[in-house]
């Protein structure tokens, strides 16, 4: 499959002198098979682990939300140290360099907010995770952009406040005065809080723009 403009030829080049080549993922070969296989999931998963490993195996549909377009790349289970280990650092690339995305995954049978309007304690352990990282991150910030051949983690251009992306329970379980509220929140400590549902239609929404346009 060609990337962008380049034949197979040039992009087995490209690709060869890439150091993240085996975490790179074609985003736009997207298509109704892994649509059918997110919602198989949705009916089916019993935790969070079950999520970590179909995305493990169909990274292609935990990136769908991101628009560069000189590459995407998806790090599962990415050891900071001998402290943490993240679920998935997510990253694009565009004229302005590399971007990197922290991602934690709960449980879709879990929710965000109490009925109070709270945290949960599940959503509370996503932000913490996150918070976590980012300290790691900048305690090690060289460490962590240097490449691997160099003895870093080969995250180029990093940022120790790096956003956040938290995955989090059903459209259905949110209540309408929480919508306001988690928005908010993201805004102001720069992680987001979505549902899976969001990120199947992330992934359906791409799909139905390159099914019109091939």
């Amino acid at each position: 499959m060609a990337f962008g403009i380049f034949n197979e030829e040039t992009t087995a080049k490209w690709l060869e002198s890439d150091p993240l080549r085996e975490y790179f993922v074609f985003w736009d070969e997207i298509s109704k098979m892994h649509l059918n296989a997110f919602d198989h999931l949705l009916n089916t998963a019993k935790s969070e682990n079950d999520w970590q490993k179909f995305f493990e195996g169909l990274p292609i549909l935990l990136l769908q939300h991101m628009s560069g377009g000189h590459g995407r790349w998806v790090l599962p289970q990415k050891a900071l140290g001998a402290e943490y280990r993240t679920d998935f650092v997510v990253g694009e690339k565009n004229s302005d360099g590399f971007h990197w995305q922290a991602v934690e995954l709960e449980s879709h049978f879990a929710k965000s907010f109490t009925r109070n309007g709270d945290y949960t304690k599940e959503l509370t352990h996503a932000i913490k995770q996150i918070e976590d990282w980012r300290s790691w991150i900048s305690n090690n910030i060289q460490y962590a952009r240097n490449e691997r051949n160099k003895d870093g983690l080969g995250l180029t251009d990093i940022v120790s406040d790096l956003p956040g992306l938290i995955i989090i329970g059903r459209r259905k379980d949110l209540l309408e005065e929480n919508k306001y509220k988690r928005r908010d929140f993201g805004n102001r400590l720069n992680i987001k809080i979505h549902t899976y549902d969001w990120l199947y239609e992330q992934a359906e929404g791409r799909y139905e723009v390159l099914k019109n346009i091939l």
